[in-house]
Order: C-alpha cells, then sequence, then structure tokens
C-alpha cells in the first residue's frame, strides 16, 4: 500500500534500462554464466560478453539471452535491434579482467584493420599541434624523420590505404603504429588525445 506521500506524487514509475545504439562492439571476453557473484537476479546467470566499441573505444558488460553463444574477436550490433542483448552496463578499463586485458592488442588492432578509412583519413589530415609538434609525431615510432617523409608523399595525392602508406614512405606495419597509440591513450593519460574521448 502507497503512503500518503507517495500518492500526493501520483503513479510510481519503476526505472527502465534503456538500450542505446552504440554501434559495433568486439567481444574481448566471454563468460558462458554470468560473472556476477551474488547471483541476485536471475539474469545473472546468464551468459555475458565484455566489448569494446569500435568508435569510441569504450567498455560494456552486456548481458545475453539464454543459449547466445560468441566467440572472442568476434563483433556484434550493440543496438536494441539486437534481440540477444538483455542488458549493457558501461564499464571502465580498469575493471578489464586480465583475460580481457591479453585480448585487447589484438581486438583493437583487428578494429584498425576493419576501419582502415577511418585511420587513413588521419594519416592524411593531421596537423601541427604547436610549432614544435605535429599530430603525426604523437604516434609511435614517428619521430622528425618519418614526419617528413609522410608529409612529402601525401603531398603529391592522399593516401589510399595502409599499403599505399607503407609503399610510398618506407613505415612498415601502421596498423600495430595505431595499435600502439590506441592502447596507450586507454593505459594512461597522455596529454593529447587522438582516437580515445578521455572523458567517456
Amino acid at each position: 500500500m502507497r503512503s500518503r506521500d507517495q500518492r500526493k506524487m501520483g503513479k510510481i514509475r519503476k526505472p527502465k534500462t534503456q538500450l542505446e545504439d552504440l554501434g559495433k562492439g568486439f567481444v574481448i571476453d566471454f563468460y558462458p554464466q554470468g560473472k556476477s557473484l551474488s547471483h541476485r537476479r536471475s539474469e545473472d546467470y546468464n551468459p555475458l560478453i565484455v566489448v569494446v566499441t569500435a568508435e569510441k573505444f569504450q567498455f560494456y558488460d552486456v548481458v545475453l539471452t539464454v543459449g547466445s553463444n560468441y566467440s572472442v574477436g568476434e563483433d556484434l550490433l550493440l543496438s536494441p535491434r539486437n534481440r540477444n542483448i538483455l542488458r549493457i552496463n558501461q564499464i571502465r578499463y580498469n575493471q578489464l579482467s586480465s583475460s580481457a586485458l591479453s585480448n585487447l592488442p589484438i581486438t583493437i588492432k583487428r578494429i584498425v584493420i576493419t576501419y582502415e578509412s577511418r585511420y587513413i583519413k588521419f594519416l592524411n589530415q593531421a596537423h601541427p599541434l604547436t610549432s614544435q609538434m605535429h599530430q603525426l609525431q604523437l604516434l609511435p615510432g614517428i619521430g622528425q624523420k618519418r614526419l617528413w617523409a609522410i608529409l612529402e608523399a601525401r603531398k603529391s595525392k592522399p593516401f589510399s590505404s595502409f599499403s599505399d602508406f607503407s609503399t610510398r614512405t618506407n613505415i612498415s606495419d601502421p596498423m600495430s603504429i595505431f595499435t600502439n597509440r590506441i592502447l596507450l591513450e586507454l593505459e594512461n593519460s597522455p596529454k593529447y588525445y587522438l582516437f580515445i574521448n578521455k572523458k567517456s
């Protein structure tokens, strides 16, 4: 029975967990029986995956419907349209398990490869931050010599792919360069952020 104060306030509404569209996520950990230690709700026994989003590199615990099965490295749409998803909860980098952390580098590299055009656009549009520092120099392994090689190469025409970039600059494995920069931004608190929204 509701109290007098509750009746004055009108109908009591239960809070709802809304699932927003977060784009594509990549699995970095999987718990077939969930990972809750308290098991206070029936959902806590459901399969649960930990994902990193491709767009903002945010981390989420994703509770799935019974019978759902995903592999580490697999991608899925984090959207209300995905009927396998029951609930999503954002978590921090420092809340990731050792298993998730060990799977993170190869997963981020896969994201970089999958969304190649995003990083090629950065290589083509990167600009000076100060009179002494260029955005490209924030990438691991890009010193003054490599910076000039990139700037000279893109003067003639924009880079079209990672392969094109490597051929014209003699810089091998640009995918790992981006992967290492993203990991640095996740693990530390650098002065400049290129790919991570530090407020998220």
